[in-house]
């Protein structure tokens, strides 16, 4: 009689056919110069008892231990075996198991990180025994896995699988959650050793999303962060290496997706403040997700840096179910000036995620500096100064700092033999002062020049951002003769 074999995963591969008699059975061997490893041959001979008259025999992973409870050894399924790999309905010929009855029908909830160790996924498969909830990989029965363990750490949570491996979860979450971001850690469990070698991957529906590149039962563990925005499911897949699937125990530690509420927001397409002064503007939350308690923090995105020209101060707000709230949304304007906007992005994050952005066009306000000159000045004498006191108001008035005047003539709009500069500092209190004038006739006038006139003075403040830095201030000044000293007697 003819019996076709194939042994798959051994070394070297073979095909072939033996043609024996019944009662040859007890004592056919293998003569094509190789068996399995740990004796798979000799030992399947002893206990087999053909049920057909035409077997295929496919044998997986023969490469492991069989001093450890190896995967070849695990071949030698008896009837309850059998039954035990039916009821969990795993395929017999590769190991691939899809059962996932001890797990909850997956419900993905707007509140942050969900773990997918209690999710069902809506796909599974294992290349040697089934994937294991909390457990290394083990061997082909359901529990006999170890605690998971990378590197010395061991981990309460995760799956252990077997490459080649694939677990497939949807991301349509519940109650409007939006799914964002995989967590994971990835490694060779320790019970291999330094052996095996495996690649994770994690796929969504544009693609590969991440590729550890090859790892082995000596690599670092892995830390994995995915953005998977746009995408409506996520596969987190095990490759044999290239080499085979032996000792390629993968664990995917603390597997999670990071859901968030569905959330909306909007502010006034511009606003403008004035420098140095806190505002607010109006900050409109649309939150779709009913059951959502939490808190959302608010930050600035731009291409430059914000903190030169103003500063975010609400920090963040708490959402208390599906409505549109309104908020104050405050702002500190800096002295810093633009005729335009600081163009910049409002974003709202929940979880360390971003849930929605609007953007934020912010404009200044001048502060102005208010002085009132006297109408009239005492005549000038040349080399006699005289100082005016002016007062200063400063409208509005910045918050955290005032004015720094400094003056000078305007050339072409003030007589030439007028100098005029600030005694002292030129200091002037955000609530307003006196600034202190000095004017200096630094010379006679010539015969055509007139001796009286309105000088225009530039003013230059420091302190803030300007438009046009420079204000004028008009004072009239006339310019005495010089005094005639007549000796008595003569």
């Amino acid at each position: 009689m003819w019996f076709p074999l194939v042994l798959n995963e051994c070394r070297p591969r073979l095909r072939f056919s033996v043609y024996f008699t019944p009662g040859q059975l007890n004592s056919l061997y293998s003569s094509a110069g190789q068996s399995c490893s740990g004796g798979v041959m000799n030992r399947w001979w002893c206990c087999w008892r053909p049920p057909l008259m035409l077997l295929t025999l496919a044998l997986a992973a023969c490469g492991q231990l069989p001093s450890s409870g190896s995967e070849t050894s695990g071949l030698e399924a008896s009837d309850s075996e059998a039954e035990a790999r039916t009821e969990a309905n795993a395929d017999a010929d590769q190991g691939n198991w899809i059962s996932t009855s001890r797990l909850s029908p997956q419900t993905l909830m707007p509140d942050g990180l969900n773990s997918l160790t209690y999710e069902r996924a809506l796909t599974a498969s294992n290349g040697w025994g089934p994937i294991e909830p909390d457990r290394s990989n083990g061997q082909q029965a359901g529990g006999d896995g170890k605690p998971l363990t990378l590197n010395g750490a061991v981990y309460p949570k995760g799956y252990g699988v077997h490459a080649p491996s694939e677990l497939k979860y949807s991301l349509a979450g519940s109650d409007n959650a939006k799914c964002v971001r995989f967590k994971a850690q990835i490694g060779l469990d320790d019970e291999v050793g330094t052996q095996g070698s495996a690649v994770f991957q994690v796929w969504g529906d544009t693609g590969k999303l991440y590729d550890s590149g090859l790892m082995t039962g000596a690599s670092a563990t892995q830390q994995v962060s995915v953005d998977v925005r746009r995408q409506a499911s996520v596969r987190l897949v095990v490759t044999d290496g290239g080499n085979g699937k032996s000792f390629d125990h993968a664990d995917w530690v603390n597997p999670a997706l990071v859901c968030v509420p569905d959330i909306s927001v909007s502010v006034p397409s511009e606003t403008r403040m004035y420098q140095d002064t806190h505002g607010s503007l109006p900050l409109t939350i649309t939150n779709k997700s009913r059951a959502f308690r939490g808190d959302v923090t608010y930050s600035v995105k731009a291409y430059y840096d914000t903190a030169n020209y103003f500063q975010l101060v609400s920090t963040g707000t708490r959402l208390t179910g599906a409505a549109q709230q309104v908020h104050a949304l405050r702002v500190f304007m800096g002295r810093r000036y633009t005729d335009d906007t600081f163009p910049a992005d409002l974003v709202v994050q929940y979880a360390g995620e971003e849930v929605a952005r609007t953007p934020l066009n912010l404009g200044t306000l001048e502060q102005q500096a208010v002085m009132q000159f006297p109408d009239a000045l005492p005549d000038l004498q040349v080399g006699k100064p005289v100082v005016i006191s002016v007062p200063v108001s400063v409208l509005p008035g910045g918050e955290t700092t005032g004015l720094h005047i400094s003056v000078r003539p305007n050339v072409g709009q003030a007589p030439d033999w007028l100098d005029a500069s600030v005694v002292g500092s030129g200091n002037i209190p955000k609530e307003g002062g006196v600034l202190q004038i000095k004017l200096t006739a630094t010379r006679a006038a010539f015969p055509d020049e007139p001796t009286e006139a309105e000088a225009q003075l530039r003013l230059y403040e420091d302190n803030f951002d300007y438009a046009y830095p420079v204000q004028i201030g008009i004072l009239p000044v006339r310019l005495a003769p010089p005094e005639v000293w007549v000796k008595a007697g003569h």
